[in-house]
């Protein structure tokens, strides 16, 4: 069992805590976090939804995950890039892009820049069976593809995209732009 803490739409923790398998309700949101790895040449390190997942199986993503009861947000973004990636990092590498709001999610997303890739990557069954850096014109194109998780985009799109593309070094491009 998984707890999760219940916030409101404005982002306020409710006090109630329960099993993330449980529905939410409406006017109810889970914390959602996400972040970006970078390496020194630009290129964005993906994962890919393990085959078992119930939601987006195969499908590529940043790395993401829910904040546990509890955790902060840059606590729960540690905790998920260790268990999807074996990398251990520390808070002061963690550069904040902004917030995004999709369902009954509230994310907070998360910029790590490496100026060297990881000789090695250790990923976690049942979670992520795959990984790859790629260009942010690949990327692009996966989304484009079909290849990305569903939500990967309509983060970005929804929130803080300008932040990501700053970030990654592709200030006033129009990638992931509508239209």
């Amino acid at each position: 069992m998984e707890l999760v803490d219940i916030y409101d739409a404005q982002g306020h923790p409710t006090g109630v805590a329960r099993d993330r398998s449980e529905p939410l309700q409406e006017g109810e949101y889970l914390l959602a976090v996400g972040v970006w790895i970078v390496d020194g040449e630009g290129n964005i390190l993906l994962t890919q939804r393990s085959p078992e997942k119930c939601w987006a199986p195969g499908k590529w993503e940043n790395t993401a995950g829910h904040a546990q009861a509890g955790e902060d947000c840059p606590t729960a973004i540690l905790r998920e890039i260790r268990e999807e990636t074996g990398l251990v990092v520390s808070k002061e590498q963690l550069v904040p892009l902004g917030s995004a709001c999709t369902g009954h999610y509230l994310g907070e997303n998360y910029g790590l820049r490496l100026q060297q890739r990881p000789e090695h990557l250790t990923l976690q069954p049942g979670e992520t069976c795959a990984a790859k850096w790629v260009t942010p014109e690949e990327l692009e194109a996966m989304a484009r593809d079909g290849e990305l998780s569903p939500s990967v985009v309509g983060h970005l799109q929804g929130g803080y995209l300008d932040e990501f593309l700053r970030f990654i070094g592709r200030e006033g491009s129009t990638l992931f732009r509508k239209g």
